[in-house]
């Protein structure tokens, strides 16, 4: 089993809150926004839906700062020794990008949500509590198609995430898991 270096504490706060934030998110909108009418029935979760979002960006852009600024997130070390003097599997050449590539597609979800909200005076309906300020049908606008795309295609990177962190943790045993925690 090899030796990890450990992510500092906020790495550790900002990455949990995120991820619970971002399934919160995505919970609210295929589960309540694309079940419910446009309606009154829309604002509360709707409301919810947009201040994740912005906060989930906000976080994007702290961790970006901290990242490119203050320190970078230890690396892993080998599994065991001489095993650097071998090529990579592409799957570890391609790890190095899968940070950066959450790190924008969450960005742009969260700007594509702004780029819906704005000509549809989102914002002003849900500060005002009036339901007769949604739009009909949200795929009016062109950034509502591009918003749910992103939404499968993030899904599925955070699914590819999930199943790394899985497999180094318990096929093999790296506690990869452990790393991302407060605890030894």
């Amino acid at each position: 089993m090899s030796l990890k270096k450990r992510y500092r504490p906020l790495w550790v706060i900002l990455h949990w809150l995120m991820a619970l934030l971002v399934f919160v998110t995505f919970g609210i909108g295929l589960l309540d926004l694309t079940k419910t009418a446009d309606s009154g029935a829309k604002l509360m979760p709707l409301a919810v839906h947009m201040t994740l979002g912005i906060s989930i960006l906000l976080i994007v852009i702290g961790r970006s700062v901290l990242r490119l600024l203050v320190f970078k997130p230890p690396k892993r070390a080998a599994s065991a020794p001489g095993l650097h003097l071998k090529r990579p599997p592409l799957l570890d050449q391609l790890s190095v990008y899968v940070h950066p590539l959450l790190y924008l597609l969450t960005a742009l979800m969260a700007l594509l949500g702004i780029a819906i909200a704005l000509p549809a005076d989102l914002f002003a309906a849900v500060l005002s509590g009036s339901a007769t300020r949604i739009p009909s049908d949200f795929y009016i606008y062109s950034a509502r198609t591009w918003h749910g795309t992103l939404s499968l295609i993030l899904m599925l990177l955070i699914a590819q995430h999930i199943l790394v962190a899985v497999f180094h943790q318990f096929i093999k045993g790296e506690n990869f898991l452990g790393r991302m925690w407060f605890l030894k």
